[in-house]
């Protein structure tokens, strides 16, 4: 299913790209800016991207079956354990990373079946021109 995003940031680069799907720009973009904590988890995240580092505890692939090339940035401080579900598209010695999803309150080590089951059917099946 084809989708649209918007750039959000490129690193000095130019190999890392970030955007957001636009379609849930609203909800995931003053999550990230709205507040202070999740915005320095962000920054974080957004460096070890840029710097094309691996930190399994603020981003990786989804451990799951099915679910393709879903990735998640997940945001713990503060008794928090949320995560926005991610694409990744390489093209061309860049790396494309598409903020697909925002999931609050994930309450156990284990992905709920809803959202699984959405990954699967959904998330892994979109395209995006980037």
């Amino acid at each position: 299913m084809h989708r649209n995003c918007i750039k959000i940031f490129e690193n000095k680069h130019k190999t890392t790209i970030l955007h957001v799907d636009k379609e849930n720009a609203y909800i995931i973009l003053p999550y990230i800016f709205n507040d202070g904590n999740i915005l320095n988890e962000f920054r974080i995240i957004k460096t070890i991207l840029a710097e094309n580092d691996r930190n399994r505890e603020k981003y990786c692939k989804v451990n799951a079956v099915n679910t393709g090339k879903v990735f998640e940035m997940r945001f713990t401080k503060n008794n928090r354990n949320d995560r926005i579900y991610c694409i990744e598209k390489s093209k061309s010695q860049k790396r494309n990373i598409i903020l697909i999803e925002l999931f609050k309150g994930k309450k156990s080590n284990d992905i709920p079946k809803k959202i699984i089951t959405k990954l699967k059917k959904t998330i892994s099946k979109y395209d995006y021109d980037v």
